[in-house]
């Protein structure tokens, strides 16, 4: 399964860093480092943060679906409708296809 059309793209701006006075002077030869630097990052960076760290903790596996499914198949009460089946797939074909 493709989960490229999951998540339309997101445009994403260059990370922008703002220096303060204290570091300017920093730059210029102080030896000591000022902390007053900070990065400030675009809402498309933030959204693509929220839903990375979203599918991060989302397993890759959902293991109840799966075990309810083995038990249908072992107990043979899962059925397959081919022209459902024939049908999703002449959607994904075609759908790859304009893609």
């Amino acid at each position: 399964m493709k989960l490229t059309s999951v998540f339309p793209q997101i445009k994403t701006d260059k990370v922008q860093v703002k220096r303060s006075e204290g570091s300017v002077a920093a730059k210029a030869g102080s030896a000591q480092a000022v902390s007053g630097d900070r990065v400030e990052l675009s809402s498309g960076s933030l959204e693509v943060q929220k839903a990375k760290d979203i599918l991060e903790q989302t397993p890759d596996v959902r293991a109840d679906k799966v075990q309810a499914l083995k038990e249908r198949i072992a107990s043979g009460e899962y059925v397959v409708d081919p022209h459902r089946l024939a049908d999703k797939m002449l959607a994904s074909l075609l759908s790859d296809s304009v893609n």
